[in-house]
């Protein structure tokens, strides 16, 4: 598992303290954690924009909505995730 996958566990854990993160989170989604709506997936993706010094786009903002999109997002702007 790269550093940069084990950053994105740590940004679940910030964004949904109250939760238990699984170790495999690629099957997570909206609503799958405590606090997972519409409003905590927006700060979620906004604390991956800082965590990873990124953007997404207005539409990426309004789409994504998994932890499998955000991984392959991840992966097309850094090959290394």
């Amino acid at each position: 598992m790269s550093k940069k996958f084990i950053k994105l566990i740590d940004v679940l854990k910030k964004n949904f303290p109250r939760n238990k993160i699984p170790k495999k989170i690629s099957n997570l989604r909206i609503n799958d954690l405590e606090g997972w709506d519409s409003l905590g997936n927006f700060n979620l993706l906004l604390l991956i924009e800082d965590s990873y010094n990124i953007r997404f786009t207005q539409k990426e903002i309004s789409t994504i909505t998994s932890c499998k999109e955000i991984i392959n997002f991840l992966k097309k702007h850094d090959r290394k995730f």
